[in-house]
């Protein structure tokens, strides 16, 4: 049976150990980080073998205690996006396959990447104005800004969200938990791209990041470009958008 759970301090329990390994777990605990469970908004639920968070409509999906989830697992899962509406779900690649065939959904496969290449240490520009960060990343994303402003803010206040910047590039280290870091919100303004701005920055980050395993989501179409840079594929997940 699918419950919210209420208690930052059951939902630590029902994560422990699997942010050290699942990048969907990493996930839901840097929001409760963030969020603890104090807002309607960014909602966390449990059901026998799966855990999973809603942040305006988001949700992730992370499998726990080592179970396969299971036939009735899936249709229970699939009810309550259902019923409760969604407009993106991350997952594993098993749960992804699952789900799709049960809703009506768009899945998209995500390649995660973890950084096995030299290190190139280089200045970077720290805490860039997040006015400025989202001027880049409209060029390239489709975002709302009051949204994506409010979320970031918050993450950064809570310590877990940081933004680089280096010569017109910019990315978020979206978390670094356990060792654990993930970039994402690569961008570079229209006027400057194809010059290898993107790469210079992503390899400074990364040697900044020496001490942590470093990863990056990214499509098939983006592969060869992370691969050059000294990525190398780990796994594959699951992004369900709604029709």
């Amino acid at each position: 049976m699918i419950k919210q759970v209420f208690d930052p301090e059951e939902l630590r329990v029902l994560i422990k150990n699997q942010e050290n390994f699942g990048i969907e777990a990493q996930k839901i605990y840097a929001l409760l980080l963030c969020y603890e469970t104090k807002y309607d908004f960014c909602r966390f639920y449990s059901s026998e073998n799966a855990v999973f968070a809603s942040l305006y409509g988001d949700h992730v999906v992370c499998e726990t205690g080592g179970c396969d989830l299971d036939d009735r697992d899936f249709e229970e899962l699939a009810e309550f996006f259902s019923f409760c509406g969604f407009s993106e779900i991350f997952c594993s690649e098993k749960v992804g396959e699952r789900l799709s065939e049960k809703l009506e959904c768009t899945p998209k496969k995500l390649n995660l990447m973890r950084f096995c290449g030299n290190i190139v240490p280089r200045g970077t520009e720290k805490t860039p104005p997040l006015s400025e960060i989202f001027g880049v990343l409209k060029t390239a994303f489709e975002i709302v800004y009051e949204q994506w402003y409010l979320d970031m803010s918050h993450r950064i206040r809570h310590g877990v969200t940081q933004f680089r910047r280096l010569d017109g590039a910019v990315l978020a280290i979206q978390h670094n938990l356990n060792g654990n870091a993930l970039l994402s919100q690569i961008a570079t303004p229209p006027e400057l791209r194809g010059q290898g701005r993107a790469s210079r920055l992503i390899k400074a980050v990364c040697g900044e990041l020496s001490e942590s395993r470093v990863f990056v989501l990214c499509e098939d179409g983006l592969l060869s470009f992370y691969q050059r840079l000294g990525f190398s594929l780990q796994s594959v997940n699951y992004q369900l958008s709604s029709r």
